[in-house]
């Protein structure tokens, strides 16, 4: 039965601090990273990311270890072994890498689990040798996009990728989580998330930006702020898909950073966009809230501990089924994956969404019918309206899911980071599986602190293309693997061929990339 909406809430862009050109990046400098400068205007990203209150200001000499600095003891901890802290242990994790790189030196200042760019330090590329390639910085300082003069985007992550479903206007929208600016200058322009557009169709040569969803000052904007209360940290894309014109994000709301690969979230939301991403409506209807910290909106369901599974997304159409299928996972990276799905058949088009049409009677059908979802039960074989019956597709750890049909494969593609072992890839005949065994992408002992996997839609050939991010750089990189060489033919009848392996080269500077471009050798 269709719901109505019963809460209008529009998405409205946060105002950040005025554009200004970021420092000329050189290796071994204080100004190697997009914010290696940012000690003394740190406060307002610790303030987002602890609760702490601590303003702007200097942190003092974060890496020494006689515990001086204006923050005292803070940043006496900052420099010891002792990591029990609940201010250091949040700075170490977060959307922002949430993993182990970095190094705990006093000697020279480097904070252990925090990215090497807000210690001074250079981030770097790995060039790879293997089906599997590092081609393009595609956010960050030498891109090609000119993210940090275009768009005020000097580091990032994710980049969750979808076909907007224009047949007329096609392109490809990204959405990124924290995001951070101009370190110079308060605030950091940090923002929760921002979103790309790109109508590039050949990606041998790289991935061009089109376009952002911008906000007046200048800035990619915020396109599903945070509400700037206590209780909520940041708000981060899991996912995107278009249906009949429509843009729909899910993302969640994050109330705090814990261990690396842990983080509690409010609840999982949903928005809806009907001007190709530009502007958001979050529909409380479709929260799956597991605190009430935070309010979610009129209309929204009561906490329910069930939802805690489904924190996560990742959307998918099914091959002419009718169904949205959407995979779920808990907040962290160490969740199992449940799978459930909606039918698409009277989801509303652009013009019933439109900013001119939408009013309180505005129909929940479709994809925006709460009551609609139904999961997938494997024991029994059926689906379910109930989340608490629906038993695991793929097993944990999983986190950071992206799926879609693969033409050239003729199977679902999963790729995701399994914990904090690999970016790794599966594959199934039906949405519900049953899955292959992972194989792996990028080995995390060879690559630590790499993170995502987000597959470019119109990647349907040999060759895979996909976003992943590295806590060394903070920022995205476009991907290659060669799907051939990962999924040899049986050569003989006898034996089948061995997937060749991908191994490190060397790690170039992310200042020393000509274009954006990573070297091949």
């Amino acid at each position: 039965m269709s719901r109505r909406l019963t809460s209008l809430v529009a998405a409205v862009a946060t105002t950040a601090a005025g554009l200004t050109a970021v420092g000329t990046l050189g290796a071994g400098t204080a100004s190697a990273g997009p914010c290696s400068e940012m000690f003394g205007n740190f406060g307002s990203l610790l303030e987002h990311r602890t609760g702490a209150g601590m303003g702007t200001g200097s942190l003092g000499s974060l890496g020494s270890s006689d515990g001086s600095g204006s923050v005292g003891s803070v940043s006496e901890a900052l420099g010891s072994a002792d990591r029990s802290g609940s201010l250091i242990q949040q700075l170490e994790t977060g959307s922002v890498g949430n993993s182990l790189s970095g190094s705990l030196d006093p000697l020279v200042g480097s904070v252990y689990g925090m990215p090497p760019w807000i210690t001074g330090e250079e981030g770097t590329v790995p060039v790879l040798r293997g089906p599997t390639q590092f081609r393009q910085l595609v956010t960050g300082p030498t891109s090609p996009s000119e993210s940090i003069s275009k768009y005020g985007v000097a580091g990032t992550d994710l980049g969750i990728m979808w076909d907007n479903g224009n047949a007329a206007d096609p392109e490809v929208l990204m959405a990124f989580g924290d995001t951070m600016g101009d370190c110079t200058v308060p605030g950091n322009q940090w923002r929760s998330n921002v979103l790309f557009r790109s109508g590039d169709t050949d990606l041998d040569d790289g991935l061009t930006i089109d376009s952002a969803a911008m906000g007046p000052d200048g800035l990619a904007k915020s396109i599903v702020p945070r509400i700037n209360q206590p209780g909520e940290v940041t708000i981060i894309p899991t996912a995107g898909i278009s249906v009949n014109g429509v843009q729909y994000l899910r993302y969640m709301s994050v109330a705090r950073w814990g261990q690396p690969g842990w983080w509690n979230t409010n609840y999982s939301g949903i928005a809806y966009s009907a001007d190709n991403g530009e502007n958001w409506t979050p529909v409380p209807e479709l929260a799956r809230p597991i605190t009430d910290t935070v309010p979610v909106g009129d209309g929204a369901p009561g906490v329910d501990d069930d939802w805690k599974r489904a924190q996560m997304s990742s959307f998918v159409t099914g091959r002419g089924d009718g169904y949205l299928y959407e995979y779920l996972t808990p907040s962290g990276r160490q969740g199992a994956v449940v799978l459930a799905r909606v039918t698409t058949e009277g989801s509303p088009t652009v013009d019933a969404l439109g900013a001119d049409n939408l009013t309180e009677d505005t129909l929940l059908d479709g994809v925006l019918d709460p009551t609609g979802y139904e999961y997938w039960d494997g024991d029994a074989q059926t689906w379910t309206p109930e989340i608490s019956r629906a038993t695991a597709v793929m097993p944990a750890p999983t986190s950071e899911l992206s799926v879609m049909w693969n033409e050239h494969l003729r199977k679902y593609t999963a790729m995701y980071s399994r914990g904090y072992d690999s970016v790794v890839m599966r594959t199934a005949d039906n949405p519900q599986g049953p899955w292959s065994n992972a194989t792996t992408l990028i080995d995390y002992s060879m690559l630590p602190g790499v993170y995502g996997g987000f597959m470019h839609p119109w990647a349907q050939g040999r060759d895979l293309y996909y976003l992943v991010t590295t806590w060394n750089a903070y920022n995205v990189f476009l991907v290659r693997t060669d799907l051939d060489a990962l999924f040899p033919q049986e050569r003989s009848r006898m034996r089948a061929a061995v997937p060749a392996a991908t191994e490190v080269v060397r790690q170039v500077p992310v200042s020393e990339l000509q274009s954006g471009i990573v070297p091949t050798e």
